[in-house]
């Protein structure tokens, strides 16, 4: 038994700080935060669409759903987008997963805050703000359990914001030709061109 310890002393370092620091469970208002999107479509979609059935009847918003979904489906800018808001919102949920399972939090265990997801030519961006017990540093060594949590990213950036310390800035490259030319450049102005966009 002893053996098997030492050869995954790494597992049971993981074990003990997860019952030392367990993930703190969130409260409504921050479950509510996480999961404003789904909310808004579970019950904003079936809302609009209750109202048009009233207002215009079932067949005009039938076609007319038909031919937004058509639309979504055909074009393919239209198909992007909807992509890329699909992966706003996936990501930051594959991202605090990541954090709970690499122990990024406080001592009260609580995980660094996702301020903001915005879509990139190479994937998504986050800025991640990183509470009192946590640092960008912290990202950055948890960037490889980050990515394989990330489905179909092909690397992750972590960068500490050029003038909040404890701000981060998490780049998710699903699409690498377009990730390498954005981070070729030096990280002082690659950093100063992202947060005026």
């Amino acid at each position: 038994m002893r053996h098997g310890l030492r050869r995954h002393n790494r597992l049971v370092a993981r074990f003990v700080e997860s019952a030392v620091v367990p993930v703190a469970r969130p409260g409504p208002f921050t479950v509510l935060w996480r999961w404003r999107y789904e909310a808004a479509l579970l019950i904003g979609v079936p809302a609009l669409v209750a109202v048009l059935w009233r207002a215009i009847g079932m067949a005009p918003t039938i076609a007319g759903t038909a031919v937004i979904c058509l639309v979504a489906v055909v074009l393919p800018q239209a198909r992007r987008e909807v992509e890329a808001r699909f992966w706003c919102v996936v990501t930051p949920h594959r991202v605090r997963r990541a954090c709970a399972e690499a122990l990024i939090v406080t001592r009260k265990g609580k995980l660094p805050i996702i301020v903001h997801t915005k879509p990139e030519p190479f994937g998504e961006r986050l800025w991640i703000w990183c509470r009192a017990g946590t640092s960008p540093g912290d990202l950055e060594r948890a960037r490889d359990l980050i990515a394989a949590s990330c489905w179909l990213a092909s690397d992750v950036r972590v960068m500490r914001h050029p003038d909040r310390a404890s701000l981060a800035i998490v780049d998710v490259v699903r699409r690498a030709e377009h990730g390498e030319r954005e981070w070729t450049s030096a990280p002082t102005v690659w950093a100063r061109r992202a947060m005026r966009k």
